[in-house]
This record gives C-alpha cells, structure tokens and sequence, in this order.
C-alpha cells in the first residue's frame, strides 16, 4: 500500500529520527532515506522512484544509515557520560563515520 500511495515521495522523517538528515543531505540520499525508513529495504528504490544510482552505492547508504543507528540506540542505552556526548555528536552531524 506504501507505494501504490506514493507515501515516500514526500513522507515525513519522524521527529526522534531526522537526525539522518544532517548525513543524507544530497535529493538522492534524503530519497533514499525515506525510502528506506518505509519499506526497510532497497531492492526496488531505483525502479520505484526513478532515481539512477548503482548498487553499490545504495549498499554504502545503507551501511551508513545502520552505523548510525547502532551509534545511536548504543549510546542512548548506555547512560555514561560517553554515551550522552555521543548521541549529541550524531544529533549535530558531527559524528564521525570514517573507518566504520
């Protein structure tokens, strides 16, 4: 039903979620982010919304948004000092996602 709808064209990243938006600032990645967030895979993202990018490249956005989301639900679980200065970083975009 998602996407006989056409609901990822202008879905509505949820409030304690568009953190991402800081990471996936490019119309292809932010298309890809909400695609993603709808359906939780990108085997049709290309089909789907028109949007030409490889493989590999989907699969890097992919593992971008899950290190993120680790990061994310770790620290927030984790009530340290550490953990808090970290969900801050990925809240203002700064979290650094080299070597990952």
């Amino acid at each position: 039903m998602e996407f006989i709808s056409g609901r990822f064209f202008d879905y509505e990243i949820p409030k304690e979620k568009r953190y991402f938006k800081k990471y996936f600032k490019t119309e292809l990645q932010e298309a890809f982010l909400r695609y993603f967030l709808i359906f939780g895979q990108y085997r049709n993202f290309k089909s789907h919304t028109g949007h030409h990018c490889n493989p590999r490249m989907l699969f890097k956005l992919r593992k971008k948004l899950k290190i993120l989301e680790i990061a994310y639900n770790e620290a927030k679980v984790s009530l340290t000092e550490d953990g808090m200065r970290t969900v801050q970083l990925i809240e203002t975009g700064k979290f650094p996602l080299t070597n990952k």
